[in-house]
């Protein structure tokens, strides 16, 4: 078939405009057809035709598009804008359709709905419909899709949103502060073998392109990064995973940069505690100068008492990204990791072509120079301001994200459940769209205080709560559930639903941090109460063998996983969840027989710990009592 045709003649050179006018010019009486022709520039005997169509349909835009001769778009414009819109919502939802996908829709909407077609093949439209479709839409692309975990989906939401810009405003509010007294700090990590490369130029068919690297996989070092809203950058912290420092473990490293060690390379709580000490200095905070810093819900950020204890003495107000959010919400992330990505998969690349003759590789004693190269170009004044402009954080701007942009966690049926104090903190601006159903529930005597102290201890002090039940379609300005089909028999949604979970509970996990003011009275307090739940002595019931041969040791994948036969499928006595559904490690309490999720449970599920508490678990623990 031909695709790339060139017009021979000058025939079809009107518009439609022209032609519209000329054809109201002709009924209103004004002229003639002759001089109608020649006043709008259309061909004659092409209006003499229109002005008959319109005469008998008074569809005026009917009468006036152009037509390819006898050849016609399987669809209308109606069906087709109905299509785009469905396509549209998918990708939103994070479904999006691939052209394979999309060809084989198009033929169930043809044959479904009885419409004259030409898809002969394979139960597909063919390649030049989809080339069609896609330039007369060209709002509509194909593009590589960046993989979004399934906790990020559900988790960015319209009442998590709310409630961390409420408090966002709140502090802003209180404290008068300014784009110099804002501040976010995360971690990323860098190795000796880059992810991502840059694209090269190579010999067109070649089945493989490779490119050298240093090893199959690196060591990973963990950088402290911190940037401020008024486009400065704290001097990066390196985590090296070695035991003992050495001064030439930085040689070569951004400036003011310094370097830390631990055997993992992760960050830990004392070493975060050894930055903020540096933070402190670098961000002039003082009790009559405060200033605020964003972070993320890790371990050492939010289980730390010291931690909030020193940023409390210091003037810090430290303030948390609720939970899986840090993709939207967190400035780092949109604006400044991934151009210290590529920019150091570059000099890394270019290191390697220079010293390729002496068959040298990048080593832990290369990479604070080749990282501070990186670092330097990334960390632009313009970067910073506009991570802070994009995330919505300053200026603060809480309708920064639209409707569409969390219609991702519209997949699930999932109610998002707040306590009072965090419903009233939610102010109706913060919010882009409104609950539309508040409606209290009341709580049991047993099963929640089970869930607050255990799983969860962070919020336990609440005794109601409130849920907050969205709508079963949520509105958005691709798609409207309710509009009204341009499709005879079956739209694009009845051929392929739109994808929605069966899940209706959400997991609570004590893992999980939740957006909160951290250096605040409450959240400390509740904090202390954990901690001293999680350090009352446990009494442990050990199994002893006399004689016996020794088992092999079982491998954490089997221990942490609960072995069913002909069992019924067990649920979670804290969330009832199946074990069939589960994916983490489940643990058994020996008095009442019953199984639990190990986060559910407060037990981690490391080797050591599940070992311990695998033959016996405190009452504490047992709904029974």
């Amino acid at each position: 078939m031909v695709r790339h045709y060139k017009r021979k003649t000058n025939q079809h050179s009107w518009s439609e405009e022209s032609m519209k006018s000329a054809i109201l010019a002709y009924n209103n009486k004004e002229m003639g057809f002759r001089k109608v022709a020649l006043s709008f520039g259309v061909p004659q005997t092409t209006l003499e035709r229109r002005v008959k169509q319109f005469a008998a349909t008074e569809n005026l835009a009917e009468a006036s598009t152009k037509a390819l001769g006898r050849f016609k778009t399987v669809f209308t414009k109606e069906q087709e804008v109905e299509l785009v819109e469905y396509i549209k919502t998918m990708e939103a939802r994070l479904f999006g359709l691939t052209s394979l996908e999309l060809r084989s829709l198009a033929y169930q909407l043809a044959v479904k709905n009885n419409i004259s077609h030409t898809f002969c093949k394979d139960d597909l439209a063919g390649v030049d419909w989809l080339y069609g479709f896609m330039k007369r839409h060209p709002d509509l692309s194909l593009r590589q899709p960046e993989a979004t975990s399934a906790a990020r989906a559900s988790g960015f939401n319209q009442v998590a949103v709310g409630k961390f810009f409420a408090l966002l405003t709140e502090v802003m509010d209180k404290n008068k502060l300014t784009a110099s007294q804002i501040f976010n700090v995360d971690e990323t990590g860098i190795t000796c073998v880059p992810k991502s490369h840059s694209k090269v130029i190579a010999c067109r068919g070649r089945r493989q392109v490779g490119t050298i690297t240093s090893a199959e996989r690196g060591q990973t070092i963990t950088a402290e990064i911190c940037m401020g809203a008024d486009g400065s950058y704290m001097p990066p912290m390196l985590i090296f995973p070695r035991v003992r420092n050495k001064p030439e473990l930085i040689d070569g490293g951004p400036p003011g940069a310094w370097a830390e060690v631990h055997p993992s390379g992760w960050i830990q709580t004392d070493l975060f505690l050894k930055w903020f000490d540096k933070f402190v200095i670098f961000s002039r905070a003082s009790k009559t100068h405060k200033v605020l810093l964003l972070l993320d819900g890790h371990a050492t950020h939010t289980k730390s008492l010291e931690l909030i204890d020193k940023a409390r003495d210091a003037g810090v107000i430290l303030l948390c990204f609720p939970p899986h959010c840090t993709h939207r919400l967190q400035p780092l992330d949109v604006a400044f990791m991934k151009p210290l990505s590529l920019y150091y998969s570059d000099e890394v690349k270019k290191w390697l072509r220079e010293h390729a003759k002496d068959h040298r590789v990048v080593t832990q004693f290369q990479i604070a120079s080749l990282f501070g190269r990186a670092y330097i170009k990334a960390s632009t004044m313009t970067t910073a301001i506009s991570g802070f402009r994009a995330t919505g954080i300053w200026p603060v701007d809480a309708n920064i994200f639209k409707e569409h942009d969390f219609l991702a966690s519209a997949a699930t049926d999932i109610d998002l459940n707040v306590s009072v104090a965090d419903q009233q903190n939610i102010s109706n601006s913060a919010l882009p769209v409104q609950p539309e159903v508040l409606t209290p529930i009341t709580q049991t005597n047993s099963l929640p205080i089970i869930h607050l102290e255990i799983s969860n201890p962070i919020g336990q002090n609440n005794d109601s709560t409130l849920s907050l039940t969205q709508h079963s379609s949520p509105g958005c300005s691709h798609w409207s559930a309710g509009a009204e089909k341009s499709f005879f028999t079956l739209s694009p949604e009845e051929i392929k639903p739109i994808p929605k979970s069966n899940k209706t509970a959400a997991r609570i996990s004590r893992r999980r941090g939740k957006t909160a003011i951290l250096t605040e009275s409450p959240y400390k307090n509740e904090l202390l109460a954990a901690n001293t739940l999680n350090a009352t002595p446990r009494q442990v019931k050990r199994s002893l063998s006399f004689g016996q041969k020794k088992k092999a040791r079982t491998s954490k994948k089997n221990l942490n996983k609960k072995t069913k036969t002909n069992e019924a499928d067990e649920k979670c006595l804290y969330c009832d969840e199946p074990y069939s559904t589960s994916v983490d490690g489940w643990i058994q309490c020996v008095q009442c027989k019953k199984w639990a999720h190990c986060p559910c449970a407060g037990i981690e599920e490391d080797y050591e710990t599940m070992f311990k508490f695998f033959i016996f678990i405190n009452n504490l623990f047992c709904l029974e009592n």
